[in-house]
């Protein structure tokens, strides 16, 4: 498990912007639901439900802004800058297009769509009240994925990390200030939590916009550029399709494995949450791998350097190794200690205890299909994504979870460990696909 030499101080310089970026994004988040939860426990439950709105779309905005990142990171590296800058305006175009349906469309049937999920008069009116101005952030979020996206692709991820910052930052700092009414400002309540999101959103795109057209700027967002071949649009649409589809049918398998786990014991739901929060925390390192995947593969790619590109590959794929075994070693030393930090006491501790150590021995696998995604979809290689990744989420482990949970009921550790085992299967497949360098194309 040797990595090439200095692959590791150049694996952690283009991914640690975006790690610091995804824990001060995890923080601010808590942050901002608490303040929340003060209103009443109702408004949570409002909020909960509008944000559905958002799964949804950041799935969309995230497999339509992968076809044009795959294409601007290949382009970057050939050095190409006319065309990846005209791929960019069409990615900024197409986003901000769709992003501005999406959001109107939310805004006007905010509570149509609130009435789908709840009854509850109190929450549908949380709900709707968030939702009018909620809504609108999704514009903004769909640019800032295309934006930050393409610094991140190119390798330089401090731009997003900066850029996420000043978003959470200002968010926390207007819920603040529009929730409980400070500063000669009328407390706003629910209406102050939705509308801090939407100007956290747009201070992120304005950081963004004006660091695009600073002197010596990789892009020209304004420069007069020739138009772009008549088959580009196609050819992206064919790559971001099966990105579209892969994220929604993941988000989908995932929301009916959490249904199937509460009727187990909906009181263990908790160490559920808990658990994929920890997850999220310690395997950090692993998961914010994308900047490295696109800044390693995706320009070596463009430049037909394919030994260099396989190269990088095997080195991206021990470095998840490593930082697995060392994080999943450091969580469960700390397991028994962990449920105390969310209040989780008798029975539930001992319960989260347990899925902390299997998240921790299966978190490997995990990491490995998380990467395994990564350079597939980096390499153009959508539709194998999307069987390996989508597809293979709705057989799998949603399927295994209904049986484990409803057909044959076990024991709530069990279920979960049975389900989770799922992924040593997921990186078996990926590890085939990798194999046969599927991933191996030169798109630009």
């Amino acid at each position: 498990m040797h990595m090439s030499k200095g692959f590791a101080k150049t694996y952690f310089r283009l991914t640690l912007p975006a790690i610091i970026a995804q824990l001060v994004v995890f923080v601010v988040d808590n942050l901002n639901v608490a303040i929340l939860g003060t209103l009443s426990d109702k408004a949570i439950s409002g909020f909960t439900i509008a944000n559905q709105s958002f799964d949804i779309y950041s799935m969309l905005a995230l497999g339509l802004s992968g076809g044009f990142h795959v294409y601007i990171s290949q382009l970057y590296g050939k050095k190409d800058r006319q065309r990846y800058n005209q791929v960019l305006r069409l990615g900024l175009g197409v986003t901000f297009a769709v992003g501005l349906l999406y959001s109107l469309g939310m805004c006007l049937f905010a509570e149509p769509f609130i009435r789908m999920f709840i009854k509850d008069t109190e929450m549908i009116a949380y709900g709707v009240t968030y939702l009018k101005i909620y809504a609108w952030s999704h514009l903004f979020y769909g640019v800032n994925l295309m934006l930050s996206g393409t610094y991140s692709i190119i390798g330089q991820a401090v731009v997003a990390m900066q850029s996420g910052t000043i978003n959470c930052i200002v968010s926390l700092f207007c819920s603040y200030v529009f929730v409980y009414g400070k500063f000669g400002i009328a407390p706003m309540g629910v209406s102050g939590a939705a509308l801090a999101i939407l100007c956290g959103r747009i201070a992120e795109f304005l950081y963004l916009f004006v660091r695009m057209l600073q002197k010596g700027s990789d892009f020209s967002l304004f420069e007069k550029l020739p138009k772009l071949e008549g088959d580009v649009m196609a050819r992206v649409m064919r790559t971001a399709y099966p990105l579209i589809m892969n994220e929604t049918c993941y988000a989908l398998a995932f929301l009916i494995i959490v249904k199937n786990y509460s009727v187990l014991n909906e009181r263990y739901l908790a160490c559920y949450t808990v658990t994929n929060n920890c997850n999220k925390l310690f395997f950090a390192a692993a998961y914010g791998l994308s900047p490295a995947v696109g800044a390693l593969i995706g320009r070596e790619l463009g430049n037909h350097n394919y030994d260099k590109a396989r190269e990088n590959g095997n080195d991206i794929l021990k470095m998840v190794f490593w930082i697995h075994i060392f994080f999943g070693a450091l969580l469960i030393a700390l397991s028994g200690v962990i449920p105390s930090f969310f209040s989780l006491e008798g029975d539930i501790a001992r319960v989260c205890t347990q899925m902390l150590i299997l998240k921790a021995i299966f978190g490997l696998f995990g990491g490995y299909g998380n990467a395994f995604y990564n350079i597939l979809r980096i390499g153009g290689a959508s539709k194998f994504v999307f069987f390996f990744d989508g597809v293979f989420s709705l057989i799998c482990p949603m399927m295994v979870s209904f049986v484990v949970c409803r057909l044959i009921p076990f024991p709530f550790v069990w279920a979960f460990g049975i389900v989770d085992a799922m992924n040593i299967v997921k990186s078996g497949i990926g590890l085939y696909l990798y194999k046969k360098e599927v991933w191996l194309n030169q798109l630009s």
